[in-house]
């Protein structure tokens, strides 16, 4: 968990500063506002997608992670941590009590924000002016908006500034600027330390400014007379980051934007930069899958034997043309007029005999060779097995019986072992060296484990007798 936390953190972190560099050196200075607001926009928005995307690829045969592996040595951390129950070195504990501090101060923040524009609202109601809804206030100088209101301060606002004020405003509203400022806002809550969300909120609000002034003067507006009433609402300060300011970064590079022509389109391909940006992100963040190949020592080895089978029917008679194939492939052959087949197999391989109006009878190579030894080549004698028939002699029946046999034994020690703790339990009684409530516990137990083991017993001995009838 604490390794995915510090990966999405420092991955998100890596995109969001090169794809801001993009920016920086590519659209910094273009007059292309439209194509800038969507870039830094979406470029957000990949900043938060792009660490849950992982391209898996294959390494052969490392044995171990290069010392180096950033994912390997978290990985190990995080490992050491749930495996020993110590705690996590103090470094990051250190680290991640600053991180939640932050985060937490930056998510109070924005609710002291939010909480501060509704109080507004709710104290001095909504005025309509043609269509614009209009909060007048006395708490803020300088004039701002959010969602699709406007917030003036009547006193420290001239009658004659306010309908370009409100032409200002409207362009934010109208392509609802205030929606990239929220999205930046609530990334910041979790990315706070990383200097690039400031730049990237820095940059948007200022390139909203650009929007809203060339909505502004493309609307007659007269380039002179609207920039002295920005002039004439330098003296306000920012307070609320979430809104749209009148006079955010209102310097001469403002006014030169507004005078500048356009930039020609073509150069919006500019932000084509970021494609081999996001390539390089993608490489660096795929992750490897070590494929260790098996060793000498642990590889499964098969051992090819020559198998020859007389097939015969319970009569003893042979079965000529009986169809054997090896389960699972298309490999095999039929007995011949002697009812004989010769079959080259491996010691893993299943070979199934049938034929019409017998039952398809398995022959295991594996038991075969534990039963006969090992060897290059056995031959055995098949009888197959009547539809519908009670034929209990055959070779299945027999193994059966051996395994019956041997877990008889098996359970035979069990049942000495269950005496001799019987006994050392009656000692521990007469000697009184154990609790009584623990002594019964321990005798419950103990009848319990003899009941079910001489049922078991008798199971199998009912069933043994009746294999060898």
């Amino acid at each position: 968990m604490m390794t995915n936390i510090i990966l999405f953190l420092l991955k998100s972190s890596l995109t969001m500063s090169l794809l801001y560099l993009v920016y920086w050196f590519f659209l910094r200075k273009e007059t292309l506002f439209i194509t800038t607001r969507y870039y830094l926009l979406i470029s957000l928005i990949i900043s938060v997608v792009l660490p849950f995307i992982c391209i898996k690829y294959h390494v052969s045969s490392p044995d171990r992670l290069a010392d180096n592996d950033i994912t390997g040595t978290l990985s190990q951390i995080d490992r050491l941590a749930l495996e020993t129950g110590n705690d996590l070195p103090l470094f990051l504990r250190i680290g991640g009590i600053f991180y939640l501090f932050g985060t937490f101060i930056f998510l109070l923040r924005i609710l002291i924000q939010f909480a501060i524009l509704f109080g507004i609202i709710y104290k001095n109601g909504i005025s309509v002016i043609n269509g614009t809804k209009i909060v007048y206030n006395t708490r803020y100088q300088m004039p701002f908006s959010f969602m699709n209101l406007v917030f003036i301060n009547k006193d420290d606002t001239r009658h004659s500034d306010i309908s370009d004020i409100i032409a200002h405003e409207n362009v934010h509203i109208r392509e609802n600027h205030w929606f990239d400022l929220v999205i930046v806002e609530i990334i910041s809550i979790f990315l706070w330390f990383n200097p690039f969300i400031w730049f990237f909120e820095r940059s948007i609000k200022q390139n909203h400014e650009y929007l809203a002034d060339e909505g502004v003067i493309a609307q007659g507006y007269n380039v002179g007379r609207y920039y002295s009433v920005l002039i004439n609402q330098l003296m306000g300060m920012e307070v609320i980051g979430i809104t749209n300011n009148l006079n955010y970064s209102l310097n001469a590079k403002r006014l030169k934007m507004m005078k500048k022509s356009k930039t020609p389109k073509l150069r919006a391909l500019h932000v084509i930069w970021a494609l081999p940006v996001i390539l390089f992100l993608l490489i660096a963040f795929a992750e490897p899958r070590y494929d260790t190949p098996v060793k000498a020592d642990q590889a499964t080895v098969t051992k090819n034997v020559t198998l020859t089978v007389a097939v015969m029917d319970n009569n003893g008679d042979p079965v000529p043309g009986a169809n054997v194939i090896i389960k699972g492939t298309k490999k095999g052959t039929i007995t011949d007029k002697d009812g004989l087949f010769t079959l080259e197999v491996t010691d893993t391989d299943v070979v199934i005999v049938s034929f019409k109006g017998f039952e398809d009878t398995p022959i295991y190579v594996e038991k075969l060779i534990k039963k006969n030894g090992e060897s290059d080549s056995y031959k055995m004698k098949l009888i197959l097995k009547p539809e519908g028939s009670d034929l209990s002699k055959s070779d299945n029946a027999s193994d059966e019986v051996k395994e019956l046999e041997i877990t008889l034994k098996k359970l035979s020690m069990k049942e000495k072992e269950l005496q001799e703790i019987k006994m050392k339990i009656s000692q521990a009684e007469k000697e009184g060296t154990v609790d009584k409530e623990e002594l019964e516990k321990k005798k419950a137990a103990l009848k319990k484990d003899m009941t079910q083991l001489l049922e078991k017993r008798k199971a199998l001995e009912d069933k043994l007798k009746s294999l060898k009838k």
